[in-house]
């Protein structure tokens, strides 16, 4: 019987090693974020890299402003165009007296505006914020431009709307107080940024949810520059 049992028990340890070892080994990293550098308009001013141009997200195709850098951008000449409505917040120019204005990445499309005057040349700024975001639940969030949003009482602002509903609900959650912190951590490979729903300075709403960036959009120069 000794004999027997020593035999039984044997495959039994083995068998319960193979299916509960694994239960204890470290769970592998997740992938760092990845940045992407859009690059959507040629050098003659045309979309390139599968975007292609529809109608602008809004009835407003003329800017009068646009004389500042994208916040997006990373490289020289790439402009944030007044007013909000227009949907100009990351725009290239294109052809005389008109510039191409991403509206996001996953559907490659493009706007068109126009301006009246000259465009000066203009460089991006020190931090650079990405134009649309990936996070690591499939949800997909815009940079907010311009608009009145609703608030939280944690003090906390939107500044990226997320999913369908326009900036509204839910949000990528920014310091009111920029001071206090930017919207995205990158301190580490994998980045990081609050996500909760907007409603009123005293409406009771769920603490914010942390979660990882799977992917981010800068905005690059015009391709041949």
């Amino acid at each position: 019987m000794n004999a027997l049992s020593r035999v039984v028990l044997v495959p039994i340890a083995a068998l319960t090693m193979a299916v509960f070892a694994p239960a204890g080994w470290a769970v592998a990293d997740p992938p760092p974020t990845q940045v992407i550098t859009a690059v959507v308009v040629g050098p003659s001013g045309q979309p390139i890299n599968g975007y292609q141009e529809d109608p602008g997200p809004g009835n407003v195709a003329t800017v009068s402003d646009c004389t500042t850098p994208s916040p997006s951008a990373v490289a020289p000449d790439v402009y944030y165009c007044s007013p909000s409505a227009a949907g100009a917040g990351t725009c290239w120019p294109s052809t005389p007296g008109s510039l191409l204005c991403v509206d996001n990445p996953w559907d490659k499309r493009l706007h068109r505006v126009t301006y009246d005057g000259q465009l000066p040349p203009v460089q991006p700024t020190a931090t650079p914020e990405p134009f649309a975001l990936v996070l690591d639940d499939g949800t997909r969030c815009v940079l907010r431009n311009g608009g009145a949003w609703s608030g939280r009482p944690d003090g906390y602002v939107g500044g990226y709307g997320c999913g369908d509903s326009g900036g509204a609900n839910p949000a990528v959650l920014c310091p009111e107080n920029q001071a206090a912190g930017p919207c995205i951590d990158r301190s580490a490979p994998v980045w990081a940024v609050k996500v909760g729903r907007l409603g009123g300075p005293t409406t009771p709403l769920p603490p914010p949810q942390t979660r990882a960036v799977t992917t981010a959009w800068f905005a690059g120069g015009k391709a041949g520059q």
